[in-house]
């Protein structure tokens, strides 16, 4: 029993020291995903180990992206717990909290804008299943906490959550512009890099929000 924990855990070890190699890779140059080479490397692991975890590269960045859009399910619950505060307090509280996580992670950001067009299409349909049935029930936990807060309708809570995504999302992708594609704007590059996406992103979200309680 004892050696069986001890071979679970070295497992575990490795597959952790996997996915931090390919997000430090990542990190160091977003514009392109890491071979499986490179990432065992970083890793200080064999090549062929890294497919003993993973099928693809892609699912080693998709593991990484669903295990931080479920965390974040669970900071929204806990935001929105009940206790004495205000609605006022907590959605405030939410977004400042939000906006700085999200801006403190831009690797998570790119990864989010390669999710349906590079990662879901390269991994596994089981393992897929899976990250979708677990975020699910994920996105409806914590929107269900958030409707009771709000005093919104059943199924609306989930609903604002997609929202708050898109609005993040959209907003990061239209001011993530390659350097020689803003410089090929000329003067009208000005219009996107006179805008800070953390501070954009928390008046946009602010207003909806807001609006989001004035309907209340």
């Amino acid at each position: 029993m004892v050696r069986y924990a001890l071979a679970a855990e070295d497992k575990e070890a490795r597959r952790d020291a996997i996915l931090a190699a390919a997000r430090t890779l990542f990190l160091r140059d977003p514009e392109k995903l890491p071979s499986a080479a490179a990432i065992a490397t970083e890793a200080g692991l064999a090549k062929g180990t890294v497919y003993l975890y993973f099928a693809t590269k892609e699912e080693i960045f998709m593991d990484l992206l669903h295990v931080e859009r479920v965390a974040l399910m669970s900071r929204i619950r806990e935001a929105f717990a009940p206790d004495s505060r205000s609605v006022d307090e907590k959605v405030a509280t939410f977004l400042s909290a939000y906006v700085a996580h999200v801006t403190a992670q831009p690797d998570i950001l790119k990864l989010e804008s390669l999710g349906y067009s590079v990662l879901e299409r390269n991994i596994e349909q089981e393992r897929l299943r899976a990250y979708k049935q677990e975020l699910g029930t994920a996105l409806v936990d914590a929107g269900t906490v958030v409707e009771a807060a709000l005093g919104l309708a059943e199924g609306e809570g989930a609903r604002v959550l997609v929202h708050n995504y898109a609005l993040t999302q959209g907003l990061w992708q239209a001011l993530d512009i390659p350097p020689d594609c803003l410089e090929m704007m000329g003067d009208a590059a000005v219009a996107f890099t006179s805008l800070d996406f953390a501070s954009e992103l928390k008046v946009s979200l602010d207003r909806y929000w807001r609006g989001l309680r004035s309907q209340g």
